[in-house]
């Protein structure tokens, strides 16, 4: 029996939700172990199983498990269980982590580029919307994924202002991947599966329902290190019970302060009153805070390296391709050394001068484009950083009005 049917069937089982599941894995060892487990097993476990529970697993029949599999082939959408690589390590931790997950789209690697998810009401005003936009955006910028839900509001603006800004962003839905809800979101929808990923721990076909959200949520701080509410519509609401899973999970809490009198800051203002969220004064404090948890692994040096060289993807390539990439990555290595060794040393005073309190790599970013290198992608080329550390860097000098930007080129703003 595969790793996948056996997820998919325990997934399954009526009565079976996943914390009990995650008991059950603990307890026997793996899907196939439980699938195995007669009554006898299953009864004197240390799971404290029902009667109906032992039942629901007593039943093996896996016909409805072998056509999800099926499905998901012909629609082209991907399974990943906990026992699979491209599972996220944080939402493996959490006590209800969910046993599939039915992915459309590039799914990121959440332990390379970590997730901040930011939630806030259907009903969101236009300060909400304009700020869910700018974190959003701010997040894609410096290479983290921005997670959210999909809703209308404040959801849908933190995946636009991602989208927009060359980020990967990821929605989990409520139901099936491949049902789109709000129905106005279709176009949307497309447009995160292009430059990120839909996910749901839903079967395909899946409609959503009310109980579905509030587990939705669940794995929507599960994904991701820090939740921000921007704005919530009470005490019920879809962003609030966000905030209570990730204070549950040990995740950070952010809340956007609103107007005493605006019904949608109510709750982020009282958040904050209570100690339960910080107060998040701009998306460069998120940034400031999470950009040492960005990674890029050396293989994925090599990819982007290609990238920026042909414009292209590559694909499984052969050994002798490979090594052409490797070399043309240690070509930029050695042109970024050579410039390193021209490099003048920084003026120490005049309009050219840095300021003061700038650490040793926003220095050597700043210092690039005040040499003339005035894109992104010569930056990663030249300064030898990861690439999530060279957007987050920019980003931050960019905030601090050390650079701007003048017709899609980066160059040196008001100086200190």
């Amino acid at each position: 029996m595969s790793s996948h049917l056996s997820y998919v069937w325990l997934s399954r089982r009526p009565h079976v939700g996943p914390r009990i599941a995650a008991e059950l894995l603990e307890a026997f060892g793996s899907p196939e172990a439980v699938f195995a487990a007669g009554r006898e097993a299953l009864t004197r476990s240390s799971c404290g199983l029902t009667k109906a529970q032992v039942d629901a697993l007593c039943d093996k029949d896996t016909d409805e498990a072998e056509r999800i599999i099926a499905d998901c082939a012909k629609k082209d959408i991907r399974l990943i269980t906990p026992g699979d690589d491209g599972y996220p390590g944080r939402l493996r931790a959490i006590a209800d982590p969910p046993l599939t997950l039915y992915v459309r789209g590039r799914w990121p690697d959440f332990d390379v580029q970590p997730g901040i998810a930011v939630v806030g009401t259907r009903e969101a005003t236009p300060y909400g919307l304009q700020t869910a936009e700018a974190i959003g955006a701010a997040l894609g910028r410096a290479g983290f994924v921005t997670v959210s839900g999909m809703a209308l509001g404040n959801d849908g603006a933190a995946h636009r202002g991602a989208l927009r800004a060359g980020g990967l962003t990821v929605a989990v839905l409520a139901g099936g991947a491949d049902v789109c809800y709000p129905p106005q979101h279709r176009g949307l929808m497309g447009d995160i599966m292009l430059s990120g990923a839909i996910v749901s721990e839903y079967p395909p076909g899946t409609e959503p329902r009310g109980t579905h959200y509030h587990d939705r949520n669940r794995i929507i701080s599960g994904l991701s290190v820090a939740a921000v509410i921007v704005e919530a519509g009470g005490y019920r609401s879809g962003a609030l019970i966000t905030a209570r899973h990730a204070l549950d999970q040990g995740r950070d809490v952010y809340a956007v302060p609103g107007a005493l009198d605006a019904p949608q800051s109510k709750a982020c203002n009282e958040l904050i009153e209570k100690g339960e969220a910080a107060l998040l004064r701009g998306p460069d404090a998120l940034v400031r805070t999470y950009s040492g948890l960005l990674r890029v692994r050396p293989q994925q040096r090599v990819r982007q390296a290609f990238e920026r060289q042909t414009g292209a993807r590559p694909a499984p390539a052969s050994t002798s391709a490979w090594d052409d990439i490797r070399r043309r990555e240690g070509q930029a290595e050695q042109r970024r050394r050579q410039a390193e060794e021209k490099r003048p040393a920084p003026p120490a005073q005049g309009k050219s001068a840095l300021p003061d309190g700038l650490n040793e790599d926003e220095q050597r970013i700043a210092l690039l484009v005040q040499q003339g290198t005035d894109t992104v992608e010569e930056l990663i080329e030249q300064c030898g950083l990861p690439a999530p550390r060279v957007m987050s860097l920019v980003t931050m000098l960019e905030m601090d009005g050390v650079l701007r930007r003048e017709k899609g080129r980066l160059v040196m703003g008001r100086q200190g």
